[in-house]
C-alpha cells in the first residue's frame, strides 16, 4: 500500500480521533491542522508538503469566505483534495452542496448513498463512506464493569431543524423523565433549550442529571459504566456515528426502530429497538433488572460492528482510487 502525506484540516475531535486517526493506523503521515487562518493553512502545506488534503463536515469556521482559496492552494501545491460529508442528507441542500461549491474537492465521500450521484452531477467524483468504529478510541466493555449509571444519553439537542432525531429523542428519552428510571445525559444545549423541551415534550432533562460537555475521547468510558445507552437516530435512513461506537463498545443500546438499524442489526440480538413511548419504558424496566441479557447483547454487538463496521473496512471500499486521482491531477497539473 502506498503511504501518503495528508493534510487533516479539522479541528472537531470526533474526526481527528475516528478518520485521522484510522489514517495514521493504515501507516499514513497524518498533519492535523485546526486553525482557520489561511496564512497558517498555506504556511502549514508549504511546510508539509502534503500529497492528499482532506476536509470533513461543517462548522462555524468552514462558513469563512477566507476559505475560498482552497482551489487556488490544492492547484499551487498540486494537492487531491478529499471532502467527507458528514451532514448527508439531511442537509444537503442546505450545507454540503454550497460548501462544495466553494470549495470544489475532487473527491466527495458521503455518508448517504443517495448523494453519490448528485455529487457525480457536479463533475466531483464520489463514493459512500458512511461512519463507523475505530477500535483503538473504543476498547470492549469489560465484564467486570461497575456500571454506575442506569440509563444514559451522550449527545447534542440539534433541534432546531425537525427531523427524525426529535421523533427518537420523543420516543427514547422524554417518556423516561417522568418515570422512577435514572437517566443521565451528556452533550450541548440541554440547559439552553429547558423551555423548548417543556413546550415540546412535557418535559426537560432534570438539572441534577444533566452532567454537561463531555469530551470524545472520554465517552467510551460512559458506555462501559450505563446499563442502558439510548440510541437517538437523525434519519430512518441512516444511522450515526455514535451508534457505531456504542454498539462497539459492547455497550447495550435501546434505538428507535429504523429502516437502516434493521437492515444492519438484529433486534433482541445486537440492540434492542422500540416503536413508542410506551414501548421503551417498559423495555427499560425489564433490561435493568437483566445484567446477563445486556451484557450478552453488548458483546454480539459488539462482534457484529468488528466483522463489518470499522473505519478499516470502510477504507477497503475508497482507498484503492485515491492513487490514480492523484496522478490524474498531477498529469493534468503539469
Amino acid at each position: 500500500m502506498r503511504i501518503y502525506k495528508i493534510f487533516f484540516l479539522n479541528h472537531l475531535s470526533c474526526y481527528i480521533n475516528s478518520l485521522a486517526d484510522t489514517l495514521c493506523q493504515m501507516g499514513h503521515q497524518v498533519y492535523y491542522q485546526s486553525s482557520w487562518d489561511m496564512r497558517e493553512i498555506e504556511a502549514g502545506i508549504d511546510y508539509y508538503k502534503p500529497d492528499l488534503l482532506i476536509t470533513v463536515g461543517i462548522d462555524k469556521p468552514v462558513f469563512n469566505p477566507a476559505l475560498n482559496v482552497i482551489p487556488a492552494l490544492c492547484e499551487k501545491y498540486g494537492l487531491l483534495h478529499i471532502y467527507w460529508a458528514t451532514e448527508d442528507k439531511i442537509h444537503f441542500d442546505a450545507i454540503s452542496l454550497p460548501f462544495v461549491q466553494r470549495i470544489k474537492p475532487d473527491i466527495v465521500w458521503t455518508i448517504h448513498p443517495e448523494c453519490v450521484p448528485k455529487y457525480r452531477e457536479l463533475g466531483m467524483g464520489s463514493e459512500y463512506f458512511n461512519f463507523a468504529l475505530n477500535p483503538r478510541l473504543f476498547p470492549p466493555k469489560p465484564e467486570s464493569a461497575e456500571e454506575v449509571y442506569d440509563v444514559s444519553f451522550v449527545g447534542t439537542t440539534h433541534l432546531e431543524t425537525r427531523t427524525f432525531r426529535y421523533d427518537s429523542l420523543k420516543q427514547l428519552l422524554f417518556p423516561l423523565i417522568p418515570t422512577e428510571v435514572e437517566i443521565n445525559v451528556w452533550g450541548n444545549n440541554w440547559l439552553e433549550s429547558r423551555e423548548f423541551q417543556e413546550k415540546e415534550f412535557g418535559a426537560s432533562v432534570p438539572l441534577h442529571r444533566y452532567h454537561g460537555f463531555l469530551p470524545y475521547k472520554d465517552t467510551a468510558d460512559i458506555y462501559h459504566k450505563s446499563k442502558i445507552m439510548l440510541g437517538v437516530q437523525n434519519a430512518q435512513d441512516q444511522v450515526t456515528q455514535r451508534t457505531f461506537e456504542i454498539l462497539g463498545t459492547g455497550a447495550f443500546m435501546i434505538a428507535s426502530r429504523t429502516e437502516e438499524l434493521e437492515s444492519l442489526f438484529e433486534d433482541k440480538k445486537e440492540l434492542v429497538l422500540s416503536s413508542g413511548e410506551e414501548e421503551t419504558v417498559e423495555l427499560v424496566r425489564y433490561y435493568l433488572s437483566r445484567p446477563e441479557e445486556r451484557m450478552l447483547i453488548g458483546k454480539q454487538a459488539r462482534e457484529k460492528v468488528m466483522a463489518n463496521h470499522t473505519f478499516a473496512h470502510r477504507m477497503e471500499n475508497v482507498w484503492p482510487a485515491i492513487h490514480e486521482s492523484l496522478m490524474e491531477k498531477r498529469r493534468v497539473r503539469r
